[in-house]
């Protein structure tokens, strides 16, 4: 088995993809309409979904990107509710991408915070919220150094 792709369910798909592109450099794949097949898969007969498929630099993690009509209530994942999951991503500058994001005016649990204990003690984290309040987890390990610096 291996793994195929990570699907967040957004309340609007060009304002998330967006976040994922702008802010986090995604590649869009393609985008689709589902068939009368959804609603069973689902379990909500009548449903009707638009997605689209987003990949992170090597391409090895695709991201999906689905919004469901009609749509339900939504939970708050920012608030990292049991139930609910984060996306996570390293080998990159936390910082240069937090201020990116921001900038963009996107938000974030906290601002970088460099860990004192575990395995990435002397590097950064950082939760940021997509437009959903999904938390994008960004690491940077205390030995990555920037294509830059080699």
């Amino acid at each position: 088995m291996r793994h195929h792709h990570t699907a967040l369910h957004v309340a609007d798909l060009e304002r998330s993809a967006r976040f994922y592109e702008k802010g986090l450099g995604f590649t869009r794949l393609n985008e689709w309409t589902s068939g009368p097949y959804v609603g069973e898969l689902y379990g909500r007969p009548n449903v009707k979904v638009k997605a689209m498929m987003l990949t992170a630099g090597d391409g090895s993690f695709r991201l999906e990107l689905a919004h469901a009509e009609p749509l339900l209530p939504a939970v708050n994942p920012s608030e990292a509710q049991p139930g609910t999951a984060h996306l996570a991503f390293t080998d990159i500058d936390v910082r240069e991408v937090y201020a990116r994001i921001t900038a963009l005016g996107y938000s974030a649990v906290s601002e970088p915070v460099a860990p004192t204990s575990g395995p990435i003690a002397g590097g950064w984290l950082v939760y940021l919220l997509d437009p959903d309040g999904n938390r994008v987890e960004l690491i940077q390990s205390p030995d990555w150094r920037s294509s830059e610096d080699s």
